[in-house]
């Protein structure tokens, strides 16, 4: 018999919102300025949302999308302009991998599908950008791995290095844009992963449990700590939505870590994300944990939520989170619980009137969460140091 999707009895409210709205913002509110920083490029977007009559069509206008870029970056290659068909590639790389995110169905056709898109052009980005950026896997458990993408900053000396944890709604390939890299361009190395439940591991079947993202996140960094361009007493983690929860996850986990960025925060109860947001957020982590039944599911977060205070209670790296206000994740009420229960030394930059994706102050937000890495990397913070900064709206 066939299985209806989590939350299904929502759909039909679901739909009309898309329908209703110009862009994902209904779903994600500020989201567009936060993919524009990613390198997603206005006309793609526009391109995409003009054809959404629903949640089931998004990955199909996304495919599309894709398509007319990635012959557009052949078109290009083939006439010699190799700059030209980088960008394109980029783009294309970026329109397959939101196609395929948004099929959370192990094994479907157009699922593995598109993820190949993505990877062809990604991997030829990679190729025409000149080969700074590479690929690597490494073993955490028998027969299970954990995939990443490296992106060493010039000169051979050992540097700051920057381990990227993407969120739930992402994929390692549209985390890295080496045309706008706010740790790359402060000359730190820059690694982002994806983990359990995540891109290039759901399509191996590698699945997110209670504790096995840190375990994961732990070989990336025996990779890093390995290479001589790589500052090993300067390990530095960033994650975004989910994975400023799973940031703290491997801190606590690993000691090798020195400082910890949680941005667009997702470090309170999962009651609202799982059950009151839209039904999008349950059903893709039901699928990161290859979980079908709800009642098993709803046993998996509440054990998930219960362990959560002792790890926050474990991390010893120095310790930033950003958020906004208005976060319908994560709401203030809930971040200062977490920030009490940390013993680190921690700080905490709210901003006004800004919602999850944050994307309304991402032009200004990113380069000072790099500067904040690099001078906390380079120097640390005091021992019992507890700051807290509220960045009113500036428009």
């Amino acid at each position: 018999m066939r299985r209806q999707a989590p939350r299904a009895d929502q759909n039909w409210i679901f739909d009309n919102f898309l329908t209703l709205s110009d862009n994902e913002d209904v779903l994600h509110p500020g989201i567009m300025g936060t993919r524009y920083e990613r390198g997603f490029r206005h006309m793609d977007l526009q391109a995409v949302y003009s054809r959404v009559t629903g949640r089931r069509s998004f990955p199909k206008a996304w495919t599309r999308q894709a398509a007319i870029q990635e012959k557009k970056a052949n078109d290009a290659l083939a006439a010699g302009r190799e700059v030209t068909a980088v960008h394109h590639f980029h783009r294309a790389a970026l329109c397959y991998g939101r196609a395929q995110h948004l099929i959370p169905v192990d094994g479907h056709p157009k699922k593995i599908e598109n993820y190949g898109g993505m990877r062809r052009c990604y991997d030829k980005m990679c190729e025409l950008h000149g080969g700074k950026i590479t690929r690597h896997e490494a073993e955490f458990e028998s027969d299970k791995k954990t995939y990443f993408i490296y992106y060493p900053a010039p000169g051979e000396d050992p540097k700051p290095t920057v381990l990227v944890i993407p969120g739930m709604d992402m994929i390692k390939e549209d985390g890295l844009n080496p045309w706008n890299n706010v740790f790359h361009s402060r000359g730190m190395n820059v690694c982002i992963m994806d983990g359990p439940g995540q891109g290039e591991s759901n399509m191996n079947q590698i699945w997110v449990d209670q504790d096995n993202y840190a375990r994961a996140a732990s070989r990336v960094i025996d990779f890093l700590c390995e290479r001589s361009e790589v500052d090993s007493s300067k390990i530095g983690l960033f994650g975004m939505s989910m994975g400023s929860r799973w940031g703290v996850e491997v801190g606590a986990h690993d000691d090798r870590v020195s400082a910890v960025v949680g941005q667009m925060a997702n470090v309170g109860p999962s009651d609202i994300i799982f059950n009151q947001a839209q039904p999008n957020f349950r059903r893709i982590y039901m699928y990161m944990s290859n979980i079908q039944d709800d009642e098993a599911f709803d046993e998996f977060v509440e054990e998930r939520d219960s362990i959560w205070p002792g790890i926050v209670k474990k991390l010893r790296a120095n310790y930033l989170l950003v958020a906004g206000d208005m976060d319908e994740l994560c709401p203030p009420e809930d971040i200062e619980v977490f920030m009490e229960t940390l013993t680190c030394p921690k700080e905490f930059w709210l901003y006004e009137g800004v919602f999850h994706p944050m994307g309304e102050v991402a032009a200004d937000m990113y380069p000072a969460i790099a500067d904040w890495m690099l001078d906390t990397l380079s120097h640390g913070l005091p021992a019992g140091h507890d700051k807290r900064v509220i960045v009113e709206e500036a428009f």
